[in-house]
């Protein structure tokens, strides 16, 4: 499996999981489009390790929130990359709030990043796609919330819903142009967001005994945007070490 002269556009790169993709993307030889929504040394650092194995990636700032921000992303990238082979939706936001008292700015600024952003990221990507009749890949990261609720996440609970449809949606519309489209159903991993007694406390409610690594989802991703890939479309595969299996997380708090 080999990425070597791939374009590859990860969004909210600088942490977590879309940090360690970008690196493994980058090891296979692809050139990444790190971004951020904002300048921030995470940022920077991942870019500078992201460059030391891929000297032509590029870094780039945009808030997916705002339209006009996701298309001069995509103009930068059809100037300076003449093209793309491969998205990953990977850019997420959470401001967690019960039903009850959520606020629209909060429902609206979450399903704005969180599912009309990867729609429009994915729709300018494809055009990218298309344009250099190459086809390419689109990678949705989920969660396991897409299709079990949890307290107090009802925006992002339905975010990840519609992800699972739109990616749906894209490998019918788009395979016609050589174009995949998958999500990766991803449960509970280690990151800067996960403090270890947390990390604690969850292991003990999954049947792999422990929480999973932010290589572990990188690995997937590189796999979907690889040739090895190129029959698999629509296709969500789930990631969370047997934590959907036969029982339901919202019942764990988790």
């Amino acid at each position: 499996m080999s990425l070597k002269g791939r374009r590859i556009l990860v969004t909210g790169s600088s942490r977590g999981i879309g940090k360690t993709t970008a690196l493994e993307l980058a090891r296979q030889g692809a050139t990444v489009v790190v971004h951020g929504r904002t300048m921030t040394d995470e940022l920077a650092s991942t870019f500078r390790s992201v460059q030391a194995v891929s000297p032509g990636s590029i870094m780039a700032t945009a808030s997916l929130a705002r339209v006009e921000e996701i298309d001069a992303l995509f103009g930068r990238i059809a100037e300076e990359l003449h093209g793309l082979d491969a998205l990953v939706n990977n850019a997420a936001t959470q401001k967690p709030s019960p039903v009850i008292d959520m606020a629209v700015q909060d429902w609206d600024e979450v399903l704005a990043v969180n599912l009309r952003a990867p729609f429009l990221c994915a729709q300018r990507a494809a055009r990218l796609m298309r344009a250099s009749g190459k086809g390419g890949a689109i990678v949705n990261i989920s969660s396991v919330h897409a299709f079990d609720p949890r307290r107090n996440y009802a925006h992002y609970s339905t975010a990840k819903g519609g992800l699972q449809q739109l990616t749906r949606c894209l490998a019918l519309e788009l395979a016609a142009d050589n174009i995949t489209a998958n999500a990766l159903v991803v449960g509970a991993i280690a990151t800067e967001m996960t403090p270890p007694e947390r990390q604690a406390a969850i292991s003990s409610a999954i049947p792999a005994g422990r929480v999973g690594g932010t290589e572990e989802i990188a690995k997937a991703v590189a796999f979907l945007c690889s040739d090895d890939a190129r029959y698999i479309t629509g296709a969500s595969l789930t990631i969370d070490g047997g934590l959907t299996l036969g029982f339901c997380a919202h019942r764990l708090d988790l």
